[in-house]
C-alpha cells in the first residue's frame, strides 16, 4: 500500500479541511484526499456525505474494496444516499468475487430504496397506438461526445431510416461538449435536448410531452444516468442498450438489447427485463482516417501483448495470469495503457510482474488516433475480467489485433465473447478457464505465429462483413417495429 502522509495540522478546522480535501481531489492526489476525509469523518463532519466522498476517492485511487466499504457506511447512515447506491452497483460489477446473484441483489436494493417510489407515480400512456406509424425513439445518456460508449451506439442512433425519428436527451454537462456534441446539435437542432439540468421527474414529463414511443437507456448505472426517469415509465417501451447492458432488476426497463452469448439462458431467466436479441450486444463504426492493417510484428521481433483497458478493470487474478504468460514466453513484453493508472494501480501491476519488470510498460493515455495506431506494434490483446472489453475489443479487431478473452457466467464477462462470436472468431480466442486462456495466448505468439499473421490480415474484413457492422441498424429497427406492434396489439386488446 502507498505510504503517503498528509499534514493534518489544521486540527478540527472543518471548513479548512473540507477545502484541503477538495484541493487534493482537484489535483488527483487521492491518497492525500483520502487521509483528509478520514480525519473529517473521525471528527463527525457530515458523516453520510463524507463517507460517500471517501468511497469515491478510494475508488478513484484504485482501492475498490475500501470504496465499497465506505459506500456501505454512507448508506448505513443515510439509506437514501442515492449516489452511494449507484456507485456501489458499479464497483461491485467489476469485482472478481461478485456473483450474478450479488449483482442482482444490489440492483433490487436500488429499486426498493429509490425506483419503486418513482414507479408509483407513473401515468397511463396516451401514445397513438398505430402499428405502422413513424416511431419516435428517445435516447437518454451522458455520452453524446467522443466517448468509448458512444462508439458502440453512434452507428445506430445517427443512421435511422425515415420510419424512425430520433430525439436525444443528453445528460452531458455543457462544459463537456466537444466536436462530436457540436455536430449532433447542429444536425438535430431541437431534437437534441439538454437534459443535464433536469430532475428525473422533469425529464420524465418532458419525454411524455414529446410523445416518445420507445425510450432507450444508454447509460445503465454509469455517470449521468437517468434511471429514475425510466422508473416513472414516461414511454410505453423502455429499453436498455449498448452503453451498460446489465439490467436493473426492476420494471424501470421493459426490455434489454443483448444477444444469445451475453445473455445465456441461465442469465436471461434471472433478468426482469425481456431480452431482445440483436446480432451482437454492441455495434461499431470506425473512424475513417486509419491506415490499413500492418504486418504481424512478431514475425520479425519478440511478441508484444497489450492490455489497453481502464485501470479499474485490472484485477490481481488477471495480473497473475498475464505474468504466467510472460514466464511462458520469455522474450515477450506487455503494454498497459489507460487513463486511470493511479500510483496504487501501478503498484498492483508491478507487484504481480515482479521478476519480469523490464518487460512490462505502462504507457500514458493519448489522443484517440494515436491510440489506434498503437495497435500496429501489438500482436495479441489480452482481455480483462470479470469486466471484459467491449469497444476496446472492436477497436483492436479493426486494427488487425485479436483479443484472447475469458468467458464467465456473468453478463459483464461475456461482451468480448459476443463480439468474437459475431465475427466468427470465437473458436481460437474465447477461453473457458484461466489455463485455457494462458494456452491460447502462448500458442498464438509462438507455434501459431503464421496462423496469427493470417488472422491479422483478414480480421478487419471479418469485422466489416459481420452483423456487427453490416445490417446492424436494420436489425435494431426491425426489433423496434416488432416491439411496437406488440404494444399496439396489447392496447387494442385492452380497449376491446
Amino acid at each position: 500500500m502507498m505510504k503517503n502522509h498528509v499534514d493534518l495540522a489544521l486540527g478540527d478546522d472543518l471548513p479548512a479541511l473540507v477545502d484541503q480535501a477538495q484541493g487534493y481531489c482537484d489535483k488527483g492526489l487521492w491518497a492525500f484526499a483520502r487521509q483528509t476525509l478520514e480525519h473529517l469523518f473521525a471528527l463527525g463532519h457530515d458523516p453520510a456525505k463524507t463517507a460517500q466522498h471517501l468511497g469515491d476517492v478510494c475508488g478513484a485511487e484504485g482501492d475498490a474494496t475500501e470504496a465499497i466499504r465506505w459506500h456501505r457506511v454512507a448508506l448505513g447512515i443515510d439509506p437514501q444516499r442515492y449516489a452511494s447506491q449507484e456507485h456501489l452497483i458499479f464497483l461491485l460489477d467489476a469485482m472478481g468475487d461478485t456473483t450474478e446473484a450479488d449483482a442482482r441483489h444490489v440492483r433490487r436494493d436500488w429499486w426498493e430504496r429509490f425506483g419503486a417510489a418513482a414507479y408509483a407515480r407513473r401515468l397511463p400512456h396516451t401514445n397513438w397506438a398505430h402499428p405502422e406509424k413513424r416511431l419516435r425513439i428517445g435516447y437518454v445518456g451522458g455520452d453524446f461526445n467522443f466517448h468509448s460508449a458512444a462508439i458502440a451506439f453512434v452507428n445506430v442512433i445517427t443512421n435511422h431510416s425515415d420510419a424512425f425519428q430520433p430525439i436525444f436527451y443528453s445528460t452531458l454537462e455543457p462544459w463537456r461538449y466537444d466536436h462530436r456534441t457540436k455536430l449532433w446539435r447542429e444536425r438535430y437542432g431541437a431534437a437534441f435536448v439538454d437534459a443535464s439540468p433536469m430532475s428525473a421527474s422533469l425529464l420524465a414529463n418532458t419525454i411524455r410531452a414529446d410523445e416518445i414511443d420507445i425510450l432507450v437507456d444508454l447509460a445503465g448505472f454509469t455517470g449521468n444516468n437517468r434511471l429514475l426517469t425510466f422508473a416513472e415509465a414516461p414511454a410505453p417501451i423502455r429499453i436498455q442498450a449498448w452503453g451498460y447492458v446489465l439490467g436493473t432488476q426492476s420494471p424501470a426497463l421493459t426490455h434489454l438489447f443483448a444477444d444469445p452469448v451475453v445473455a445465456s439462458p441461465a442469465i436471461r431467466a434471472q433478468l426482469t427485463e425481456q431480452v431482445v436479441d440483436l446480432p451482437c450486444v454492441l455495434s461499431y463504426w470506425p473512424r475513417p482516417d486509419l491506415p490499413d492493417v500492418n504486418r504481424l510484428p512478431c514475425l520479425d521481433a519478440p511478441p508484444v501483448f497489450s492490455v489497453f483497458q481502464r485501470g479499474q478493470k485490472i484485477t490481481p487474478a488477471a495480473c497473475a495470469v498475464w505474468a504466467e504468460i510472460l514466464r511462458r514466453v520469455p522474450d515477450a513484453t506487455i503494454i498497459f495503457k489507460g487513463g486511470d493508472y493511479t500510483p496504487l494501480r501501478r503498484e498492483v501491476i508491478a507487484d504481480a510482474f515482479d521478476g519480469c519488470r523490464g518487460r512490462v510498460s505502462l504507457d500514458f493515455q493519448m489522443g484517440h488516433h494515436d491510440h489506434m495506431l498503437s495497435y500496429q506494434h501489438v500482436d495479441l490483446a489480452l482481455d480483462t475480467w470479470p469486466q471484459t472489453g467491449g469497444v476496446s475489443t472492436l477497436e483492436a479487431a479493426w486494427m488487425g489485433v485479436p483479443t484472447v478473452t475469458l468467458i464467465g457466467e456473468r453478463m459483464i464477462q461475456r461482451a468480448s465473447a459476443s463480439i468474437l462470436t459475431a465475427m466468427g472468431a470465437a473458436r481460437g480466442f474465447v477461453a473457458t478457464t484461466e489455463a485455457d486462456y494462458i494456452e491460447k495466448a502462448v500458442e498464438w505468439v509462438t507455434t501459431g505465429r503464421v496462423r496469427l499473421s493470417a488472422v491479422r490480415a483478414g480480421l478487419r474484413d471479418m469485422l466489416q462483413l459481420s452483423p456487427i457492422m453490416t445490417g446492424y441498424v436494420q436489425a435494431v429497427e426491425k426489433q423496434y417495429r416488432t416491439l411496437w406492434r406488440e404494444w399496439c396489439q396489447s392496447q387494442n386488446k385492452e380497449a376491446a
